[in-house]
C-alpha cells in the first residue's frame, strides 16, 4: 500500500509539473499563480503545496528533472561518431528542428525559455536552461572539429566565431518561430534551413555518403 502511495505521489506531483509548464507557457511565469496550475492540474490548491513550497520551487522543478535536446533526438539520429562529421552535424540540426516543430511540451519549454520568464536570482538560470534545452557548443564543436581534421571544411575557419554564428542562427530562428509559428512550418522546412547555415562553411569536400535533402 506504501508503494502505490508514493507512485501515486508521483504521479500527481509530475501533473502539476505538466500542467505548470502549460500554464508558464501560456500565461507568462510572472502572470500565473499557484491557483491557476492547480486549477488546470485538476487538483486543489492544497494538493501544490504538498508538493511545492511555492512557484518557485515548481519552477526549478521543471528544468531540474529536464533531460538536454541532445539526448531527447538520440534515438531519432540514424548516423554515429563513426559517420562523415558534417553529414552527422547535419542530421542532429534537422532532427532537432523537427522535434522542436513536432513535441508541443518542447515547445513549451522554449517559450518559456525565450518569452515567458522574467529570470531572478532564486529562478533556475537562464544559462543553465539553456545548456539544457538549447544549442550544445560541445556536442556541435567536436563535430566541426573532426570536419576540419577530415579535411571536409576549409582549414582557415575559425571554429569559435562558426559557433556563435551557429548559435545566433537557431537560436534567432526558434525565437521567431514562437512568436508566430504559423510563419513558417518548421518541421518540413528544417532540412533546407541547416542547408542555409552550413552552405557558411567553406566545404572542400564531399562527404564520402549522399548528402540527402530531407523532405
Amino acid at each position: 500500500m506504501a508503494r502505490k502511495t508514493k507512485e501515486e505521489a508521483q504521479k500527481t506531483r509530475q501533473q502539476l509539473i505538466e500542467a505548470a509548464i502549460t500554464q508558464f507557457s501560456t500565461r507568462g511565469v510572472a502572470s500565473t499563480t499557484l491557483t491557476d496550475i492547480a486549477d488546470a492540474a485538476g487538483l486543489t490548491r492544497g494538493a501544490v503545496y504538498w508538493h511545492f513550497t511555492s512557484k518557485t520551487e515548481l519552477f526549478n522543478a521543471i528544468w531540474d528533472q529536464q533531460l538536454p535536446l541532445s539526448d531527447l533526438i538520440d534515438e531519432r539520429l540514424t548516423l554515429d561518431t563513426r559517420d562523415d562529421p558534417l553529414f552527422t552535424l547535419r542530421e542532429r540540426f534537422v532532427v532537432a528542428l523537427q522535434y522542436i516543430a513536432h513535441e508541443p511540451r518542447q515547445k513549451s519549454l522554449l517559450q518559456i525559455l525565450y518569452h515567458k520568464c522574467e529570470f531572478n536570482k532564486e529562478l533556475t538560470s537562464e544559462c543553465d536552461i539553456r545548456k539544457r534545452i538549447g544549442f550544445n557548443y560541445d556536442n556541435v564543436r567536436a563535430l566541426l572539429e573532426k570536419c576540419l581534421a577530415q579535411g571536409v571544411i576549409d582549414p582557415q575557419i575559425n571554429i569559435d566565431m562558426t559557433l556563435v554564428v551557429f548559435h545566433g542562427f537557431f537560436s534567432g530562428l526558434i525565437k521567431n518561430w514562437l512568436m508566430n509559428s504559423e510563419s513558417i512550418n518548421l518541421y518540413q522546412q528544417a532540412p533546407a534551413l541547416v542547408d542555409n547555415i552550413l552552405a557558411t562553411l567553406n566545404i572542400t569536400r564531399k562527404p564520402p555518403v549522399k548528402y540527402y535533402v530531407a523532405s
